[in-house]
């Protein structure tokens, strides 16, 4: 531990080090010249915010976000000296809205009349989508253009379970809500299958949409071609789905002479560093991502995000303190998670919205307890292609009972009342344990319905409707009533901007909550019990955690939609 001790601390003297050297450099380099283009590298992971965990942030140093890649492109649209966009794009983390956000971004810096030009090694559906709103799209002469239409597909957990002795005891409100099909299931069933169709095919029509504008062609002729696809670049060519096939430095040279043959370039992040949105007035952005648990905000043990109520509620406290902040603005970029922690972030929404305004922006994903938090907002705005609704609830447990039995393990126990046996993962839900849990699921959809209904302005009986755990796109969501505005952050922000009685042409300040962690605040928690120096393994810690939250009685999660392909 000694040794491991010094090594941490010589990385963090290296880490020091580096930074002085760069806040150095970075004083005398702030400058930026004319006729210089914007460089994207967009591929691997990129998140909706920095990691929270402190030693994932010293080790993996800054990182773009979905929102600074926007920022960074909004701000070098309206400057003089940024002449072009040079993007590479890679197979990413991005979802369809965060692709909708940054492809917008993009039309706008083209009809700014500056130019663009994206790189493509490979073109899969999700690559091609975002590199389609370049006004040139190269691809690697040897290489494929792998679009070819929208699939989904879903891994059903029951044939596991039979074979293991585990038998899923779960219930669920809501017809269309089927988060817990993937445990009890070997394939879709009927109202399954119908809410991923729908879903699908709203996403697909929005991408031929979306590509058939900027290729100057019709939907259908776009969906005719990604029926033929995948294609050679020299195939990709001739169907003008490219712009030409040609390697890296050829690309290079060509984005030069768009740019009158300057060679100068500067990166997303470079800029962003170098450039202040500025403003007056401050709204505040607060990060909602992951999946919702009671407690503080971290990252899982496979470095997903989790959306603790206790870290959320700070944030909106602290902005409803903060008189200098003008409206808030809730980034929601979750699947749901456990009822009562939702409840919490949506109590200090309502809190906030007393004394301002509360503006929901819905990234990738809000949906089940993703939406709950959302549902009392002064108004909420989605992508076109945001996974949303799923008003619904589902509860159980697995009983292990026939895996024990397989592996020679018996259990026996003794309670005082039928009750008390109601979390045992030992055996199925008694008739009169399952009557109370129905019950409580009752009340808790009927809440949801009721929260629906009081913050969108909608009658009860319509609003249960179009919920029973049904997940829609945000396009649809806006034709239901579910949301009010598309678009990404920009227009959450012209909406905060006009409740707030800012001239929608006052350029602001965003305060982004939580806000980074100060260098030595996580040296002092590496050393205090968090990260690789906390008691026990972390993946251990984790699994104790998930067995406690397995006793919680009842979920607002996302039914299992897969990712698109």
């Amino acid at each position: 531990m000694k040794k491991l001790g010094k090594i941490i601390l010589w990385l963090i003297g290296i880490f020091l080090v580096l930074e002085i050297l760069a806040i150095t450099v970075g004083y005398f380099s702030k400058r930026i010249k004319p006729d210089t283009v914007l460089t994207l590298r967009l591929e691997g992971e990129i998140e909706e915010q920095g990691p929270t965990d402190p030693l994932a942030s010293l080790l993996a140093g800054p990182q773009m976000t979905v929102t600074d890649i926007v920022e960074a492109l909004d701000r070098a649209r309206r400057d003089s000296r940024i002449t072009g966009l040079e993007i590479r794009v890679g197979e990413s983390t991005l979802g369809i809205a965060n692709i909708q956000e940054i492809r917008q971004k993009i039309r706008e810096f083209n009809r700014a009349g500056k130019f663009s030009v994206a790189y493509l090694e490979f073109g899969t559906n999700q690559s091609y989508y975002l590199a389609s709103a370049c006004q040139t799209v190269v691809l690697l002469p040897t290489s494929l253009l792998h679009v070819r239409g929208f699939m989904t597909s879903t891994t059903f957990l029951r044939g596991t379970f039979d074979k293991l002795g585990v038998y899923p005891d779960f219930y669920h409100i809501g017809e269309y809500k089927n988060a817990s099909d993937v445990y009890t299931q070997k394939k879709y069933t009927a109202a399954h299958r119908k809410a991923d169709q729908v879903l699908l095919d709203d996403l697909f029509h929005q991408y031929l949409e979306s590509v058939a504008e900027v290729r100057s062609m019709k939907a259908e002729e776009v969906q005719s071609l990604l029926a033929k696809g995948p294609y050679t670049a020299p195939e990709a060519l001739d169907s003008k789905l490219i712009d030409r096939a040609a390697y890296a430095d050829e690309a290079r040279d060509m984005v030069n002479q768009k740019n009158h043959g300057n060679d100068t370039r500067l990166s997303a992040s470079d800029y962003l560093d170098r450039t202040e949105r500025g403003g007056q007035s401050k709204l505040a952005v607060i990060f909602a991502t992951g999946a919702i648990l009671p407690g503080r905000s971290s990252d899982g043990p496979f470095g997903e995000p989790v959306m603790g109520s206790d870290t959320i509620a700070e944030q909106f406290k602290r902005a409803r303190e903060d008189s200098s902040i003008k409206a808030v603005i809730l980034r929601v970029d979750s699947p749901g998670g456990v009822t009562f922690p939702s409840e919490v972030i949506r109590r200090e929404l309502i809190l906030t919205k007393r004394k301002k305004p509360v503006v929901v922006s819905m990234s990738d994903v809000a949906a089940s307890g993703g939406y709950w938090i959302a549902m009392s907002a002064n108004k909420i705005v989605a992508e076109p292609g945001t996974i949303t609704g799923s008003i619904g609830v589902f509860a159980g447990k697995l009983n292990i009972l026939g895996l024990y039995a397989k592996l020679g393990l018996t259990k026996d126990h003794i309670t005082t009342t039928e009750n008390s046996s109601i979390d045992w993962p030992f055996q199925n839900f008694t008739p009169a344990q399952r009557a109370s849990i129905l019950k409580y699921m009752d009340d808790i959809y009927a809440n949801f319905l009721k929260g629906v209904a009081e913050g969108r302005h909608m009658d009860v009986a319509a609003v249960d409707k179009i919920a029973q755990g049904r997940v829609w796109t945000g396009e649809r969501a806006k034709q239901l009533g579910l949301v009010d505005e598309l678009g990404g952050l920009d227009t959450a922000v012209a909406s905060a901007k006009k409740l707030a009685d800012i001239p929608a042409d006052e350029r602001v300040n965003l305060v982004y909550l939580p806000p980074p962690k100060p260098l030595l605040e996580r040296i002092r928690e590496l050393f205090s019990g968090v990260g690789i120096f906390s008691r026990g393994p972390a993946l251990t810690r984790w699994l104790e955690r998930l067995e406690a939250l397995a006793r919680v009685p009842a979920w607002t999660l996302l039914p299992a939609v897969p990712e698109v392909q």
